[in-house]
């Protein structure tokens, strides 16, 4: 995952000169909420340009303003691929076509996608279980930290802080460290 095109079109000149000659299309995360951008960031190890990371503390909490930006900046990076010689573009939705859409039509790939998005179903969207915390993670929470033990279904951690257990649903505690 990158937000600077520059570290791919590198990635891709690196590749072609040991040889790599395969066709290699570009992974984009779009930015459709701030959450969700420092949750994914923290989570990939992702560098963020500053000016980016500048952009998004800007605007945090305005969801309207933060995907209408996913939709710009969407387009800027794409257009910088496809202008670098980018075979084709690969979005990761999660199920999120709003920022797709309006990027796509940005670029002039697609006309009256993003009207056509309305994205309800977001709000009912629910994980089971957690994508972010496992069984032995370490986490940080009101409580103290302690180590993951279980994750039940609903996504609530089961964790084990001084020889006690505590449950924490998804939110309310922080992960400081992966299992081993």
């Amino acid at each position: 995952m990158f937000f600077d095109p520059e570290v791919f079109i590198n990635w891709v000149k690196d590749c072609r000169a040991w040889g790599i000659d395969c066709p290699i299309i570009p992974g984009l995360m779009c930015i459709n909420a701030y959450a969700g951008f420092k949750k994914m960031v923290g989570f990939c190890k992702t560098r963020v340009p500053p000016s980016l990371e500048e952009k998004m503390e800007s605007m945090k909490d305005d969801k309207d303003a933060v995907k209408q930006f996913g939709i710009e900046y969407g387009a800027e990076v794409c257009q910088k691929l496809l202008d670098s010689g980018a075979c084709g573009l690969h979005f990761y939705t999660l199920n999120l076509e709003k920022v797709v859409y309006g990027t796509l039509d940005k670029l002039g790939i697609s006309s009256g996608l993003l009207e056509q998005s309305n994205e309800k179903d977001a709000a009912s969207m629910v994980a089971k279980g957690s994508a972010w915390v496992k069984k032995g993670d370490t986490i940080k929470s009101s409580s103290g930290e302690g180590t993951v033990v279980e994750i039940k279904a609903d996504g609530t951690a089961v964790v084990e802080i001084g020889g006690e257990t505590h449950e924490f649903v998804k939110g309310s505690y922080e992960k400081l460290g992966n299992a081993v």
